[in-house]
């Protein structure tokens, strides 16, 4: 039912507004940054409650915004006087071992997508933040540790359950509404709310290899030109992330070397368990290795690496490119960034791309960039409000000197608040059709996104 004095017709979940005690509660995401309000929270129990959402949104002339996670560092889930749809109570999940499919509600996090599925020991693409909301990864493109062997989260979506403009519910896939699909694959959550996501599945773990190998930042240049060595001759059951971070206090390190920049490589492999080991080894083997260790691992453990990095109501400012190679410029930028952004969650990371994701040509989905080995990432994190101006403008200053490396395109999920210009280069040739899909789908800019911002 609903609480207090707000109601919308037909709607089963909670109501919250302005003056109700538990909204600040209710709309705040994972970066503190943010300080929108929205106008009304509507906390679904089903689709039907989402439906009755937006025909309320319509008929009060406002905007309507789903919010899974709320993970996201532009907080595009809340929007001033909008209606915030929350869809946290969509967790519903249901995987069919024999086919290798998964049926996941909209309000599903990765951690719990990953913990139903490796029941069977299956797995499709997801991120690296266990609070990610399936939804807000799935539609921007979907990288991950798996992402070179299995595609893109989008590449593995067979279907989804949306609910349009006007409030009415379809079925998005290749024979029905196949422009929408292919929308929503890259291309955000600006052309209608999805429900349900039907996910094709494939054979992960339960035990997979992982290595973790930290070197000194002063060896970057000789880490990195192996590491781009080494991806190209991998295999595409090999995942890497090489994050420029601070060495966090731990036994494995010296004291004196607490908070110290460094450069870490963390590894997957999903292959042969007595293959596997040796073919990570090198990741150990560059220069001077201040600690590592190939281990067994299990998935589902492994997912959650990077669960404590960035914790929910920090405060956060991101940039990011893609880029094709580990050039000396780029890597350079990338030591010399880790060393002048300050912040006690700030780390710079590089997702290894190619193999799988390649394969896809380039107008097959909205995602706009299918070449690039890398998607770089600067991601400052503090907790002090006092250092917001400092942090931010050495965020920029560092990516002033990184943009020349780009090709211009960039990851939905990667862009940040004050980033709107990058929207057209960003989506590269797919632009042009993806704003015919907004103008056919939501004409009146129902559900605010990138492309609303650009008109």
């Amino acid at each position: 039912m609903s609480s207090n004095a707000h109601s919308i017709a037909d709607f089963t979940g909670a109501v919250i507004g302005p003056d109700d005690p538990e909204f600040d509660t209710a709309r705040q995401g994972w970066n503190a940054m943010i300080e929108r309000r929205p106008a009304l929270i509507a906390q679904c129990n089903n689709a039907a409650d989402v439906e009755a959402a937006v025909r309320h949104a319509a008929a009060h002339g406002m905007q309507a915004v789903a919010r899974c996670g709320g993970h996201s560092v532009s907080g595009a889930a809340l929007v001033e006087g909008s209606l915030l749809i929350d869809l946290a109570a969509l967790k519903r999940i249901e995987v069919n071992a024999v086919a290798r499919t998964a049926r996941v509600g909209g309000g599903v996090l990765l951690g719990e997508l990953d913990a139903a599925t490796q029941v069977h020991g299956l797995a499709v693409t997801a991120g690296v933040e266990p609070e990610t909301g399936v939804g807000g990864l799935t539609l921007g493109g979907g990288i991950g540790f798996l992402a070179r062997q299995l595609g893109l989260a989008i590449d593995n979506l067979i279907g989804a359950e949306v609910v349009l403009a006007d409030g009415s519910r379809v079925e998005a896939n290749a024979r029905e509404h196949p422009d929408l699909f292919w929308a929503l694959r890259g291309g955000g959550g600006q052309f209608g709310i999805v429900t349900r996501f039907d996910f094709q599945l494939a054979p992960v773990g339960p035990e997979i290899t992982t290595a973790w190998a930290f070197y000194p930042l002063d060896g970057a240049q000789e880490v990195m030109a192996f590491v781009g060595d080494f991806m190209r001759a991998a295999t595409r059951e090999v995942g890497l992330v090489p994050a420029f971070m601070r060495l966090p206090p731990l036994p494995d390190f010296p004291s004196e070397l607490h908070g110290k920049s460094c450069l870490a490589l963390i590894a997957l492999h999903t292959g042969e368990p007595q293959r596997a080991p040796r073919e990570l080894a090198p990741l150990l083997e560059v220069g001077k290795c201040l600690h590592g260790f190939v281990t067994p691992q299990p998935y589902v453990e492994f997912q959650k690496a990077f669960a404590n990095s960035s914790p929910r109501g920090g405060r956060y400012y991101w940039k990011s490119i893609f880029a094709a190679e580990l050039s000396p410029d780029l890597v350079a930028c990338l030591a010399e960034g880790i060393a002048a952004i300050p912040g006690e969650y700030t780390l710079i990371f590089l997702e290894a791309l190619g193999g799988a994701i390649s394969e896809v040509d380039i107008s097959a989905t909205a995602f706009p960039n299918r070449h690039a080995l890398y998607n770089v990432g600067i991601s400052a994190g503090w907790c002090e409000p006092t250092e917001d101006e400092a942090i931010i403008e050495a965020v920029r200053e560092v990516f002033t000197q990184l943009e020349p490396l780009s090709d211009g395109t960039v990851y939905l999920n990667y862009l940040d608040r004050d980033e709107a210009a990058r929207v057209p280069a960003g989506f590269g040739p797919n632009y042009k059709r993806l704003r015919a899909v907004k103008a056919r789908y939501d004409p009146e800019g129902r559900f605010p996104g990138p492309l609303s911002q650009t008109t």
